[in-house]
């Protein structure tokens, strides 16, 4: 009897355990490139970029450097899923540099992008 006892409560324990374990939501990124008019522009390179500020990272090291390609919405999603460590405090704020190249020339923009863990961070940037 004291057997099934200790058993029932095992496995009442670790059912709770797991169960209360809270799965952790992806930290997304999502620009959108756009013109003054609004329309979206497809093909622009987005680089999203930071440097590391703990002791364990030299100043000059980008801790981040990632650069993906505008689709035909005019927007690309970075995933820094695998960055995040559960617990810490804030996530990171990335410089942008988004370049698209016309006909008639390259247009630049640049800008800061503040990434809240555990969320989709939504930003849109106009070229000029």
């Amino acid at each position: 009897m004291k057997n099934c006892i200790y058993i029932l409560f095992a496995f009442v324990f670790c059912l709770s355990t797991f169960s209360s374990c809270e799965k952790e939501e992806d930290t997304l990124v999502e620009i959108k490139v756009v013109t003054i008019e609004g329309t979206p522009v497809a093909g622009a390179e987005v680089r999203l970029f930071g440097q590391g500020t703990t002791n364990q990272v030299e100043t000059s090291e980008l801790r981040i450097d990632r650069t993906q390609i505008t689709a035909a919405n005019g927007i690309t999603t970075f995933d820094f899923s695998d960055l995040y460590v559960p617990g810490q405090s804030g996530f990171a704020i990335l410089n942008v540099e988004i370049v698209k190249v016309f006909p008639d020339g390259p247009l630049e923009e640049e800008g800061i992008i503040q990434i809240v863990e555990e969320e989709t961070n939504r930003k849109t940037f106009i070229l000029e």
